[in-house]
């Protein structure tokens, strides 16, 4: 058969658009939305993402293409606020946060919600999803090459095919707040990006959590204005210079208040204080406010006003919680008589978590609720009290679960007492189906809370935490997850040949938790040592941990994991523990 010049040009022109094109392409609007995560980024951010990734696993790069160039291809996945899946998705209202992944005949839609005011919350978590779910892709924690070799939290199976057809997913986080010690403002940018496919952190609700609000006050006003400050038993002021974010307020002075919605005005009037909230600016809507941390009673204010609402004979959670919660309220009525549409936010916190009983809490008073056990509440009583408190602040709040947020103080023992690990998936599953109806908000200090401020050296004990950092974010998205599925996934993925020996070591940490519970008025490092992991117990975890690393090739990433995992989420305890018996050997 013979063809013309011309029909060849048109055939050669035909195929090779179909070679160019065979691949599937990501299209964007040509105005992309810009993102809640990462600040400042759009939708591209989203399809660099997507593409990077298609490629590891692939080894295809994808075209990023703009919605009206899109016609001269096919197949194609639309990414975000694409005109395309505005016309596919008519009629959809979606969640706060909720991603879709849908097939479209021969193309893929990729989207999410949008807020009220144009920010996409949802485009990000579906290409994660997709990626997961489509290329077996996980982040199961941070790859951050400074700190340990690259490569070992991330697993990107190696795949021949790209399936764009049959899908059809709508999730959204069951939690509407998910943050914690790797945050919007605990690391830089660079480490978040990095931290956020693992954890999938983020918040739709409309404001954050109080803290660190009175860190710059002994520097504004401990010359001019010392009575602003914690008086002890004697009224005597004793300035701590040395920790100057260790100096706390005098709520029973009627100068702070004064001073503080002075200088709301002064912030609204375009010269605030400097620093004057610490990281926690007011804005338009709310206020926040919380004493500075360290604050025991010994410490707190004990000028006459002040003491004749403390409580030192009370159980410690309510020492305070008069004091506290009735300046919170006096601040909160202040600002609701200048200005009628903001709201304060507070801590309940150490001994003021405890709902106050004779403070009546104004509409305009919103708490975020510290737990100080609740890792421990396989115990009964610390159950019974943790949530009682939950249960007291939202009716205190109105049941009302915008107005009440929880902060899971989770430093305790492995920042102070022991290097112990301790894995608790079950029992935080329990916590959130339990509270959820009562607040859908958390903040998880349970990574490490003082990443930012270690040394190097240091901040590698953090690393002990990775797993149930991982396996709370899957709770946090979803508390009906499958814990043992979890589980099983993780120690599949990351650890080869010796997965099923990986995944024994976790269940028995898990075990030796969330099966024995701290007894009260019990010296917890006693009990760890001889109760939780008596010498025989440390004995077995490490012979596990020797079978899994002959399980796998020197060479072999397997192998690394294994390692990491045993050189830090375990061989410092072990080596506690050892030095401990030896100790009690020669006693």
């Amino acid at each position: 058969m013979k063809f013309g010049i011309k029909t060849g040009v048109l055939l050669f022109c035909f195929f090779y658009k179909a070679v160019i094109f065979a691949e599937p392409a990501i299209v964007i609007a040509d105005a992309p939305s810009s993102l809640a995560f990462p600040s400042g980024e759009t939708v591209r951010y989203a399809a660099a993402f997507l593409q990077r990734y298609i490629q590891e696993a692939t080894g295809k790069k994808l075209s990023v293409i703009k919605e009206s160039e899109a016609g001269n291809y096919q197949p194609r996945i639309w990414l975000g606020n694409t005109g395309f899946a505005g016309e596919h998705l008519k009629g959809i209202v979606f969640r706060p946060e909720e991603l879709l992944i849908r097939s479209a005949e021969n193309d893929l839609i990729l989207c999410g919600e949008i807020s009220s005011d144009g920010t996409d919350r949802g485009t990000l978590f579906a290409v994660y999803e997709y990626l997961e779910r489509a290329l077996g892709i996980r982040w199961f924690f941070a790859d951050i090459p400074q700190y340990y070799p690259d490569g070992l939290g991330t697993v990107i199976p190696k795949n021949q095919t790209l399936n764009l057809s049959g899908w059809n997913i709508r999730d959204y986080p069951r939690c509407r707040q998910r943050e914690g010690g790797i945050s919007y403002y605990y690391e830089p940018l660079d480490i978040q990006k990095k931290w956020h496919p693992v954890l999938r952190f983020g918040s739709s609700l409309p404001y954050r959590n109080a803290n660190h609000t009175q860190i710059n006050w002994y520097k504004l006003y401990h010359e001019t204005h010392p009575e602003y400050f914690a008086k002890d038993i004697d009224e005597q002021i004793n300035f701590n210079t040395r920790l100057p974010h260790r100096n706390y307020i005098c709520p029973g002075t009627p100068g702070v208040l004064e001073q503080m919605i002075n200088n709301l005005s002064d912030a609204d009037n375009g010269n605030p204080p400097e620093n004057g909230w610490g990281p926690c600016p007011p804005d338009k809507n709310f206020v926040y406010f919380a004493f500075n941390d360290g604050m025991t009673l010994q410490k707190t204010c004990h000028c006459p006003q002040c003491v004749r609402l403390l409580r030192p004979a009370a159980p410690e959670p309510g020492q305070a919680s008069e004091l506290v919660f009735d300046f919170a309220a006096r601040y909160a009525e202040a600002i609701r008589a200048r200005w009628p549409e903001r709201t304060l936010v507070t801590l309940a916190f150490n001994h003021y978590r405890k709902p106050p009983e004779t403070i009546k809490i104004p509409e305009n008073l919103n708490v975020v609720y510290v737990t100080k056990l609740m890792h421990y509440a396989n115990d009964q009583s610390i159950w019974n009290e943790e949530t009682g408190y939950v249960q007291q602040w939202s009716r205190l709040l109105k049941n009302d679960p915008n107005r009440l947020r929880i902060w899971l103080n989770i430093v305790n023992p492995a920042q102070y007492t022991s290097r112990v690990p301790f894995i608790y998936p079950h029992l935080f599953q329990k916590w959130l189906r339990t509270n959820l109806k009562y607040s859908n908000a958390y903040f998880i200090n349970g990574l490490n809370p003082y990443l930012t401020r270690l040394d190097d050296k240091s901040r590698m004990k953090a690393l002990a935490t990775f797993p149930m950092v991982y396996w709370q974010s899957r709770l946090l998205w979803n508390p009906d997850t499958d814990v043992e599925a979890q589980i099983a996934d993780y120690s599949d993925k990351l650890f080869g040949e010796a997965a099923n020996t990986m995944q024994k070591i976790f269940l028995l940490l898990t075990e030796r938790w969330e099966q024995l519970p701290l007894p009260p008025e019990t010296d917890e490092a006693t009990f760890i040592h001889t109760v939780r992991y008596p010498r025989e117990k440390v004995a077995q975890i490490t012979n596990l941990f020797d079978q899994a690393l002959a399980e796998t090739g020197n060479d072999t990433m397997a192998h690394r994991r294994v390692a990491f995992f045993y050189n830090h989420l375990w061989q410092p305890f072990a080596a506690e523990s050892l030095q401990r018996h030896r100790g009690q050997q020669e006693q």
